[in-house]
């Protein structure tokens, strides 16, 4: 890292959403830059800085949320802000030139002006606006996370559309949109910008897993992405490009508020990190420009709890000069402030209702990480967090967390009570944003509760409820070419009955993740198509008004979608016929897939006692004279093995619970009985610790002592 950053703290505003301060372009060269902010108060604040304080040039009364803030006009030097399903307009002073009812049903939550033409995304509807009337529009039945306009010929314009469904969107005039795949969900995008130049051609990208691509649009009918930064990470909720030093420079702000900037990569050269820091809570902004004093750029950031501050490249020594000539003022407005606060605090011990409700302001993200089929979910405050209290419905796993330094205590679980966790994390002072991972177990579904308390109104209590389906750890995909025909390795669950398609598609929202708000209909069929996280086996659910056909390599994905659609169908009193077809080579296939896996966790385990051996023994010191090759290399690569470990080390248990229930679940599709956990685990286990698919293939194929059931059984419900 070669950027030498300094901080600034600026203002401090209200809770803040996502891409709500904007900078203005600078009037004169290498001058300071005045910045726009709004916040859940519903009030826009506008900064510059003169006589080298930071100043208010306007402050617009509370009002409702605001969700989004733009800047438009020929100078972009129009501010236009969203609230509700509602768009004003202001001059830079503050005044008032436009108040817009754009009459979309949901809130507003991806804006983009762009001349004339206003964009506007409210969940899974696109509406663009021109001098303030109906253009187009474009039902995606996805959630939109965000939108930007780009010129195109005469007076038309390209939207990009970052779509819930791992997909960037391009419409022009009312053409069908054009769609780039990509590995994991957009969330941000962002104009290419060399100097104050913004591109008419290409846009950053941010991913809900950490990537960054850059866009290019080849006229109305080609759009490529090249990934500039490829590791994952913590989501991207905010990016800009601006030159600090040295050419241009990618800037990049967290959901776990780390703010990263990157070099933009050459050809034939990778972008590097330049400089890293953490904010300790969320990013909802970040921009480059020149703010605290002329000459020196810096970047502007702001947090979910509204902190606004700078990383300035002016050096230390001159921001140390500016600090101590106004040290004395300084310590006046911190005595006024404190002297604020405790009346505040005085006046809330007396004043405040016991029967109004107080609502904390709670900001969380749910995402599941692919590579090791967990849970991340983030929590945090506009003020610091006192006490998070974790209670489940249905079993979940509780992982550790590096960053997470809270106290974690778990308590006493009655199951029969339908509680199966219940955990309080204790935080230290002062921690507005808390990570914690889970991993949850696949065909038992239910919720997840999560109760929060403040330091600062510990009387006060916010719950959030998160929905577990019966299959969280499958993640849908859009490419359908890995669904062979029936016949080949996928068992076959057919349902025909009175239901219509939004029917079937709200039952199966309650067992697969992410399903799109509505079914996308293709001859009036809809298809959803998934992979399992953990031992990628293949689902796809083809479903239209009256018969719905499901495909899966898992039969244990078969059994519980099965169990959950005949139950919803049981509830409202609808007739289903149900048929199951189960095939011996799905067994093969999902025991192919496990194997590779199970080796991998019996070699990594036996290299950790091996270590542990050593290390009992005291024979790591001097191994190049006392151990054989094969133990110094496993010396060498001892990190390395124990962080491959202790990211699960109970991978072991877990695949062999996958078998056990695929094992179980072949005796119930196949012959029709029922046999339980315990017994189905002792059956297994001799071929299990054989890891041999032949001995494995056998338990499962016996037949002895049975009656196999018909390959298709209908029940009649």
């Amino acid at each position: 890292m070669t950027l030498p950053l300094s901080r600034i703290d600026y203002a401090a505003v209200g809770v803040t959403s996502r891409g709500t301060t904007k900078i203005f372009s600078a009037t004169e060269h290498r001058q300071t830059q005045k910045f726009a902010v709004a916040d859940h108060d519903g009030v826009l604040h506008v900064y510059g800085m003169k006589k080298g304080e930071l100043q208010i040039s306007f402050k617009s009364l509370p009002g409702p949320k605001i969700s989004k803030l733009v800047l438009g006009g020929n100078a972009r030097d129009k501010i236009f802000i969203a609230y509700g399903n509602t768009v004003k307009g202001f001059t830079k002073k503050g005044k008032l030139f436009l108040e817009f009812d754009t009459n979309l049903i949901d809130p507003i939550s991806a804006m983009y002006v762009l001349g004339p033409d206003l964009a506007a995304c409210a969940r899974d509807l696109y509406h663009r606006y021109h001098e303030c009337k109906d253009a187009d529009s474009y039902l995606a039945g996805e959630i939109l996370y965000d939108v930007v306009l780009l010129p195109a010929e005469g007076t038309t314009v390209y939207a990009i559309l970052a779509c819930g469904d791992c997909a960037i969107r391009v419409l022009h005039t009312t053409k069908s949109p054009v769609v780039l795949r990509l590995p994991s969900v957009p969330t941000v995008l962002s104009l290419y910008r060399e100097g104050n130049v913004e591109s008419k051609e290409r846009v950053l990208v941010g991913t809900i897993d950490g990537k960054v691509g850059l866009l290019v649009l080849q006229g109305n009918k080609t759009l490529r992405i090249t990934w500039l930064l490829n590791m994952t990470g913590s989501e991207i909720t905010s990016l800009d490009m601006y030159e600090l030093q040295d050419g241009p420079d990618i800037l990049v702000g967290r959901q776990d508020g780390t703010i990263e900037i990157y070099t933009f990569p050459e050809e034939d050269i990778q972008s590097s990190l330049r400089y890293r820091y953490n904010a300790n809570e969320s990013i909802t902004s970040i921009g480059g420009g020149i703010i605290g004093a002329a000459g020196y750029p810096e970047v502007l950031v702001t947090t979910y709890s509204g902190r606004i501050f700078g990383l300035t490249t002016r050096p230390p020594g001159l921001l140390e000069t500016d600090q101590s000539d106004g040290l004395a003022k300084l310590k006046m407005e911190i005595q006024q402030l404190q002297e604020k606060l405790n009346e505040e605090k005085e006046a809330a011990t007396f004043t405040i209702d016991p029967l109004a409700p107080l609502i904390l302001s709670i900001n969380h993200r749910m995402i599941l990480n692919k590579e090791d089929a967990s849970y991340s979910l983030s929590v945090e405050l506009d003020t610091p967090i006192d006490n998070i209290l974790i209670q489940s419905d249905t079993p979940i796993e509780l992982l550790d967390v590096e960053s997470n330094s809270a106290v974690v205590s778990l308590s006493m679980c009655n199951p029969r009570e339908g509680n199966f966790v219940l955990a309080t994390y204790r935080c230290q002072v002062n921690v507005n944003h808390l990570e914690m991972r889970l991993r949850t177990i696949e065909g038992q579904p239910g919720t997840l509760h999560v109760y929060v308390t403040s330091q600062v109104q510990p009387k006060c209590c916010r719950r959030i409820s998160i929905p577990i389906c019966a299959l969280s750890l499958h993640v849908r995909q859009h490419d359908d070419n890995s669904i062979e025909s029936p016949g080949g390795p996928f068992n076959e669950l057919r349902l025909i009955g009175s239901f219509t398609v939004a029917e079937m598609h709200a039952w199966l929202s309650l067992a697969l993740p992410d399903i799109p708000e509505r079914p996308h209909l293709q001859e009036s069929e809809a298809t959803l198509t998934y992979i399992s996280s953990f031992i990628g086996t293949t689902l796809k659910c083809t479903y239209k008004k009256g018969n719905a056909v499901i495909f899966g390599e898992n039969i244990s994905s078969i059994i519980i979608l099965r169990d959950i659609l005949t139950r919803e169908a049981t509830k409202r009193k609808i007739k289903l016929d149900v048929f199951c077809d189960v095939v011996e080579g799905s067994i093969t296939r999902v025991l192919q897939l496990i194997l590779p896996r199970l080796n991998a966790a019996y070699e990594l385990i036996t290299k950790v006692k091996i270590l542990n051996a050593l290390e009992a023994w005291e024979l790591k010191e001097n191994s190049k004279d006392n151990l054989c090759s094969e133990y110094q290399e496993l010396i060498q690569t001892e990190s390395e093995i124990k962080a491959q470990m202790a990211k699960d080390n109970e991978i072991l248990d877990r695949l062999h619970a996958v078998v056990t229930d695929l094992y179980v679940d072949w005796e119930r599709a196949k012959r029709s009985r029922r046999i339980n956990s315990k017994d189905a685990a002792e059956r297994l286990n001799t071929a299990l610790e054989s890891r041999d698919l032949a001995q494995l293939l056998q338990v499962f194929i016996d037949t002895n002592n049975t009656v196999p059931a018909p390959s298709s059984t209908p029940l009649i419900i």
